[in-house]
């Protein structure tokens, strides 16, 4: 059986020795050693710049945009920024989704919210005959100051999808693409991370201006489609999940998979945010993968019960696979909460066998780097998919291994 780590030097392992291969290969048929050498190493590092440049990554179809350095003073896209056909977002929409938070109004909300990520995506998955669809995607959070009038996030967030032409996409990757070798951005080989093209100037990087213009040349009302909302409630500890469809220019509530409801809850109370504890999902989904045990009160879990729990993290890992479950049959509580509460079973249970059902169960793509470099993990009250959590990076394991797929399609059809 093969372990998580002998997966990651199998593959470091293939590639080492299929350049062997090539160096033997040429010594053979070339005989002076030193010329060779001199030959490969510059074969080697053409290959390397051609892969760094051109090869599609994880940072190349996820975009992590910066926070800013100053509140109300920042290059972030917002609700009326112009797009193709008018403002990103129509403001008049905020009237129509739940309010994001309690303790902003509406319009403080659409004032403060922000674009704090961007994906491509060649086949989004629709259950109809047409099977998938080429988009931009928008992820937006509120900003608001925090300690020592630092910019953080508030926790909640709308996600926007734009519908791409087959002609659209192609122009949307070869813009990305050039922008890119503009500003000789490296990302091969990198964790999903905020983006290092304004890791160091943040929004102030003319990198993410110019990124931002093609953004906007792609995304607008002409082109939207849906609209995603998860509102925080309480003292930080409820949230709730909707979704509309774009039609005629309104907003008509979707039923989410799996439930069959137009809305979805989710509740943890836990204190510290380092378990479960009267934790629900309401209406929960049902089934072969369902884990609704581990999320109500972890502290029950904590021994005993090896059956059912192997049960609820083979379904976690399966909730986490795009090859097992994509948005349109996934419910979305369970989406997002499907990270902390594997965390929390790989620190506190591994009586498990957690390689074992790795192997097994998780989603593995060796031609990228899947490490989640959020850096709270543990804390159980993080259910951002893909923003910030106040002012630290919150990614899920299921963002990154759906942009590893992302970039795996590209890669196969944009050679």
């Amino acid at each position: 059986m093969i372990t998580r780590s002998a997966f990651i030097s199998f593959s470091i392992r293939s590639l080492a020795r299929r350049f062997l291969g090539i160096l033997l290969n040429w010594r053979i048929k070339n005989g002076n050693l030193r010329r060779m050498k001199a030959k490969f190493a510059f074969v080697f590092a053409l290959f390397l710049g051609l892969q760094a440049n051109a090869a599609w990554d994880l940072n190349d179809v996820s975009y992590l945009m910066p926070l800013p350095a100053r509140f109300g003073d920042d290059n972030l896209m917002g609700i009326t920024t112009p797009g193709r056909g008018g403002p990103l977002l129509n403001p008049a929409f905020m009237g129509t989704i739940p309010p994001l938070t309690p303790v902003m109004s509406e319009n403080d909300v659409a004032t403060s919210l922000r674009v704090i990520a961007v994906r491509i995506d060649p086949c989004f998955p629709l259950p109809t005959p047409q099977s998938c669809q080429k988009q931009i995607r928008l992820v937006w959070q509120p900003l608001e100051p925090g300690f020592r009038n630092r910019v953080q996030t508030v926790d909640a967030a709308l996600h926007s999808f734009y519908v791409l032409t087959d002609a659209d996409f192609d122009s949307l990757t070869k813009d990305l693409m050039a922008w890119k070798t503009r500003n000789k951005v490296e990302t091969k080989g990198l964790p999903l991370q905020v983006h290092p093209a304004w890791a160091v100037q943040a929004d102030k990087s003319p990198a993410l201006l110019e990124f931002n213009q093609i953004v906007r040349k792609y995304a607008g009302p002409a082109n939207l489609t849906r609209i995603t909302a998860m509102v925080v409630r309480g003292a930080g500890d409820m949230w709730s999940f909707q979704g509309f469809e774009v039609r005629n220019g309104q907003l008509k509530l979707m039923k989410i998979p799996r439930v069959d409801r137009s809305a979805q809850a989710f509740v943890n109370f836990a204190v510290p945010s380092d378990h479960f504890e009267r934790g629900l999902i309401s209406p929960e989904a049902t089934g072969e993968d369902s884990f609704n045990k581990v999320i109500g009160n972890s502290a029950r879990m904590k021994v005993g019960n090896e059956d059912l729990l192997r049960k609820e993290l083979r379904a976690i890992h399966r909730a986490e696979d795009p090859h097992s479950f994509n948005p349109e049959n996934m419910d979305c509580a369970s989406c997002h909460v499907a990270q902390p509460a594997r965390v929390w079973l790989e620190r506190n249970r591994t009586d498990l066998n957690l390689e074992s059902l790795w192997n097994t169960h998780a989603y593995k793509n060796p031609a990228y780097d899947l490490t989640n470099v959020s850096p709270d993990q543990k804390n159980t009250q993080i259910i951002r998919a893909f923003g910030y959590f106040l002012e630290n990076p919150a990614i899920s394991q299921r963002v990154i291994n759906e942009s590893a797929e992302v970039a795996t399609t590209l890669n196969q059809i944009l050679k």
